[in-house]
């Protein structure tokens, strides 16, 4: 039998972590004992229980907001069978589509939270930069695993949203495995789209 060890906590985390254990119809000993031990596995794993629930966070995030996960092959197989202006018009509307359920949320920048959602929820990507200044914006994509199909298709997927949150195509360019789009707010400096 292992010997007990006395430490000291802040109260406000005891009081949380014992709610918990009631709830969970447990003993606060029992309680503690799992969180060493979880915090212990996750090390040796080489992770923290912090990253562990923040990536738990991005899978529920992504869930909620219509991300499903697929094999990259066979989305890549799938993007290949893409031949007609109709099909990447279905990437331009997914896209809009997206861009709206964000401006339909509470959040309260929803460019700034599909920004860090597209960071987290693409991990196909070996770079995504989004940066904002002023009235302009700019993308850039780097993915060395794309292949030039799929990447027309993202930059479509990303024009599509980037229109619904009122922006405007200044530049693009795309090739195999990138994407630069660059786009000003529609309406700036007394023009339109």
């Amino acid at each position: 039998m292992s010997k007990r060890k006395t430490f000291a906590a802040r109260e406000d985390l005891i009081n949380g972590v014992q709610e918990i254990a009631k709830r969970r119809d447990i003993s606060l000993y029992g309680m503690i004992n799992e969180t060493f031990e979880l915090t212990i596995r996750a090390e040796k794993l080489g992770v923290s229980l912090r990253e562990l629930l923040e990536e738990r966070r991005v899978l529920r995030d992504a869930r909620v907001r219509g991300f499903i996960l697929i094999p990259e092959n066979i989305l890549y197989e799938m993007a290949g069978e893409v031949r007609t202006k109709e099909d990447l018009r279905s990437w331009l509307e997914a896209g809009d589509w997206l861009a709206k359920r964000y401006l339909s949320s509470d959040a309260k920048d929803p460019f700034l939270a599909f920004k860090k959602d597209l960071e987290d929820f693409t991990w196909n990507t070996s770079e995504l930069d989004i940066e904002e200044a002023g009235d302009e914006v700019s993308i850039r994509v780097i993915s060395p695993r794309f292949p030039e199909y799929y990447t027309f298709l993202f930059a479509a997927f990303l024009e599509g949203a980037l229109r619904v949150f009122g922006y405007v195509d200044v530049a693009k360019e795309v090739s195999r495995g990138t994407i630069r789009l660059r786009a000003r707010r529609e309406g700036e400096d007394g023009e339109g789209a």
